[in-house]
């Protein structure tokens, strides 16, 4: 029982050995093969609540829940808002954004690359 990681046949010699009527003292090794024993369950028990914990309030509340595409879609739809209110404060009709590079000063598309270079 000399192992720094827990195994299956050490986890059952140590049980084994708390078991036998017969032993009243352990070697140093034992003990601390069992205090690491009692540690390492102890961290697993927390772990597993706090992933229990987390995983209840999710399920609490769905509706919070957002997948990236729906918090993407709500970023585009914030900036679409934006832009149209831009386009009415500038008195100026609002054009959906072809895609492609934009003029960092004016916001306006840029036709051709060497230009904004």
């Amino acid at each position: 029982m000399t192992s720094t990681t827990p195994s299956a046949g050490g986890i059952l010699a140590a049980s084994a050995a708390l078991q036998d009527p017969n032993r009243d003292t352990f070697s140093r090794a034992e003990v601390a093969y069992l205090m690491h024993l009692a540690y390492d369950s102890g961290r697993t028990a927390t772990r597993v609540d706090d992933i229990a914990h987390t995983v209840c309030c999710w399920d609490d509340r769905p509706l919070l829940r957002r997948t990236y595409e729906q918090r993407v879609a709500g970023e585009l739809t914030d900036m679409d808002r934006a832009a149209r209110a831009q386009a009415g404060r500038e008195g100026r009709p609002y054009r959906v954004h072809p895609g492609g590079p934009v003029d960092f000063d004016t916001g306006r598309p840029v036709r051709h690359l060497g230009v904004a270079a």
